[in-house]
């Protein structure tokens, strides 16, 4: 396989492991709106998580186009967990008690993805000063729109 293949193998990896912990994040976000009042903290991250999502298959493909439907379909999949969240976990989903188990769940894929996917591909890159500055910028963009946002 061609450099250009393996990356866009990469790309396509990475954009399949960006849909699994999307959708679950919709799930968390609406049912947390249901007893607090809303999801704002939350939603503000979006903003540089598009451009980190639609980057990497603009680099690997080169084409806007491509990237955007990419990022797209990325973006989509948060609503359909917060769908499967109204249809589902809004009957049962009573209390802030209740809610406590399906955001520890939803955290539990998320990290789960990190730990067991985004991790080990950051390794093979063989960049690790690279991946340490991107997992504290990406710590600070999440504390910092946390903050703004509380």
């Amino acid at each position: 396989m061609d450099y250009e293949g393996q990356t866009t193998c990469v790309v396509l990896v990475v954009r399949f492991v960006q849909l699994r912990s999307t959708l679950p994040r919709g799930l968390s976000i609406t049912a947390a709106g249901f007893l607090t009042g809303g999801p704002q903290p939350t939603t503000l991250h979006n903003i540089p998580e598009g451009l980190v999502i639609a980057a990497p298959p603009y680099a690997a493909i080169g084409s806007k186009l491509k990237a955007l439907g990419m990022t797209a379909a990325s973006g989509l999949s948060e609503p359909v967990g917060a769908l499967f969240a109204l249809l589902v976990f809004k009957p049962f989903v009573t209390s802030l008690a209740q809610l406590d188990y399906v955001l520890a769940g939803t955290g539990g894929v998320m990290l789960a993805v990190c730990v067991l996917e985004l991790w080990p591909e950051g390794r093979r890159c063989g960049q690790d000063v690279r991946l340490m500055q991107g997992m504290a910028l990406g710590t600070a963009v999440m504390s910092w729109t946390l903050y703004v946002g509380a």
